[in-house]
């Protein structure tokens, strides 16, 4: 067997690996906007909310992920119906990800909460650019049968439910229903990759220390088919309604850190910094993230600030 071969089959492997575990992009700041990860988050904010998130991961490693997303959700129908589109673009080394999607979610108004719940339907485009890799055996059969450029497309469903209150909620979705399939850039009518569901539960509280001091623990848990468990156990602290300071702790990596400054009452932006307990920190920069977030036309009218909008 050649190199090149060796070559095509052993990235084939590393994406087979990585589809069928954690598969679903990584974001440190997701709760400042849930709508990446649960369908049923359209629409809670009670205004036109916008958010672009740029994260780049293992920053100075040479292929190193990374992405950027826009969501952009809002109530109608006196806010008993939600509604809510995003773009994500990821890319790992040669492989490019582009996944457009809609969000729809209907809220059923409890005793002491709401109850949203919520579907979600997009499709992802993988481009995988043979360019970016070096070839060490230009002659090869299999290299030489390859276009410059193999593309495929994905559909995807995700399903959400999403409770909260003034200053409580607790959600859980799960993504990639569909099942979706990749086949063998070798032998496109042999072995597969295939998407698997991931599953996400998220709970969080807002306490009023103070008229200035509001601390909001919250954490994630996080699992894929055939992929272990990973939980984000995070504490963030609301100084005079102004600027949150957070520590997150997530299983089997490290800690985050992160801040977001509210400007206005509309506008606001964050940053975070990813650090690794393992080697592969040591030979990167860490991994940092930014979020931009907008809010347009509240469709809130009175002026009482909810903790739970962090």
């Amino acid at each position: 067997m050649s190199k090149q071969i060796l070559v095509l089959f052993s990235l084939f492997f590393l994406l087979s690996c990585s589809i069928q575990a954690q598969q679903d992009p990584q974001y440190s700041q997701y709760m400042f906007n849930q709508l990446v990860i649960n369908p049923a988050y359209a629409g809670t904010r009670d205004a036109l909310s916008t958010t672009m998130v740029m994260r780049y991961q293992w920053v100075g490693v040479s292929g190193a992920p990374n992405t950027q997303t826009f969501s952009i959700h809002s109530p109608i129908k006196k806010k008993k119906i939600g509604i809510g589109f995003h773009v994500v673009a990821d890319q790992i080394g040669p492989v490019k990800n582009t996944g457009v999607f809609g969000s729809y979610s209907y809220k059923l108004y409890l005793p002491k909460g709401k109850l949203a719940l919520g579907l979600r339907f997009g499709v992802y485009q993988y481009v995988y650019d043979w360019n970016a890799i070096t070839h060490y055996d230009q002659n090869d059969a299999v290299y030489q049968q390859l276009q410059p450029h193999s593309t495929f497309y994905v559909p995807s469903a995700d399903f959400g439910a999403y409770y909260y209150t003034r200053d409580y909620y607790v959600g859980f979705s799960v993504t990639q229903l569909f099942n979706g399939r990749i086949n063998s850039l070798v032998e496109p009518s042999g072995d597969y990759s295939s998407f698997v569901p991931h599953y996400f539960l998220t709970m969080g509280k807002a306490f009023d220390v103070s008229q200035s001091v509001i601390v909001n623990p919250s954490f994630m848990v996080k699992t894929a088919d055939n992929s272990p468990f990973s939980a984000d156990i995070n504490c963030n602290v609301l100084l005079d309604h102004k600027v949150w300071a957070g520590l997150s702790f997530r299983t089997d990596f490290g800690l985050v850190f992160l801040t977001q400054v509210n400007i206005s009452e509309k506008f606001h932006v964050g940053c975070s910094y990813d650090w690794g307990f393992n080697e592969l920190t040591k030979l990167s920069g860490g991994s940092y993230e930014i979020s931009v977030g907008y809010n347009f036309n509240s469709l809130l009218k009175s002026n009482v600030f909810s903790p739970r909008y962090f």
